[in-house]
């Protein structure tokens, strides 16, 4: 299977709110406050509007073969054109979790953000100190450790770091 990263498209955004709806550990994936999930109609709008704004950047990770099925989403967003720097996200549903997806999602959008168009110096990502498979797709993709935030995540009563990595374009 030949993976491709796509621009996200009103076809996957109910795949995307599909993801959210049925995700038990959400609380885990994220340190923004955790809202009750609006409606299917109000979370395309809010997808749309931030595209349109070009507030953040979303894709999907699709087979080459069958790009109407998304395995993943990748976001970039806080774009800094001073510092010519970005943050990324990303997520992958539990089923496709495990199978090398993350991986390839990770590096085709680094392929993509350092190309000439983007101008991107640097591209950051943050994950709590608890979530190890998201500390190993960063290492993995070589990603340096920047630094922490001392308890700076509180998920289910229990209090994890906050770990900030980074890659720059001459990485």
């Amino acid at each position: 299977m030949a993976y491709i990263l796509c621009p996200l498209t009103s076809g996957h955004m109910h795949v995307l709110y599909e993801w959210r709806l049925h995700e038990q550990n959400f609380d885990y994936y994220t340190c923004r406050p955790v809202h009750d999930l609006p409606t299917e109609t109000e979370f395309i709008e809010k997808l749309e509007k931030d595209i349109i704004q070009q507030i953040r950047q979303i894709f999907v990770i699709v087979d080459d073969q069958e790009i109407s099925k998304p395995f993943g989403r990748i976001t970039l967003f806080d774009f800094n054109p001073r510092n010519h720097s970005a943050e990324f996200g990303y997520y992958i549903p539990a089923e496709f979790r495990g199978k090398g997806i993350g991986q390839n999602m990770v590096r085709l959008l680094l392929e993509k953000v350092f190309d000439q168009e983007n101008n991107l110096n640097k591209v950051c990502a943050t994950t709590s100190s608890n979530n190890l498979p998201s500390i190993k797709l960063l290492e993995r993709n070589g990603f340096k450790l920047d630094g922490r935030l001392r308890e700076h995540y509180w998920i289910r009563g229990i209090r994890y770091d906050q770990l900030h990595y980074s890659m720059l374009r001459s990485d």
